[in-house]
């Protein structure tokens, strides 16, 4: 049993559990609910749209966090928005909107080479490397 507590002793292993524990609640919570209105591809394309996002914010040195955070919940609104008024329903509109943002995304992250910043170290960054205001954030 010791083995298994001690781990917990380092203040980055606790902070990478309660993100963890926080993340792990919102998605089995809020994935039965998009399952069942039929936005199962919601999650693949807002993190599609997150990458667009997150590679125009690090071409023009803004805060890619934040910036990413926002840009994202804009672009869920937008796909609700456009399921109520269009033709185009669910996972199709969905599909639609995370291709136009990945192409953006591998656009500027191909031509802006110069920065020393890389999307990628946001997108799969270390979940031992959370501060505490990450964990404020989830």
């Amino acid at each position: 049993m010791e083995k298994l507590i001690e781990p917990f002793a380092y203040s980055f292993m606790m902070r990478a559990f309660i993100v963890g524990l926080i993340v792990s609640l919102c998605s089995s919570l809020l994935g039965v609910v998009l399952v069942l209105k039929r936005y199962s591809m919601i999650g693949d394309g807002l993190s599609h749209a997150g990458f667009g996002i997150l590679a125009v914010a690090t071409a023009l040195n803004i805060a890619p966090l934040y910036v990413s955070l926002f840009g994202v919940m804009l672009c869920a609104c937008f796909i609700m928005l456009l399921n109520e008024r269009s033709k185009f329903k669910g996972d199709a509109l969905t599909a639609l909107i995370s291709t136009g943002a990945l192409a953006v995304g591998i656009l500027v992250s191909s031509f802006g080479r110069g920065s020393n910043i890389d999307p990628n170290s946001y997108l799969f960054g270390s979940i031992l490397s959370t501060t505490n205001s990450d964990v404020a954030l989830s």
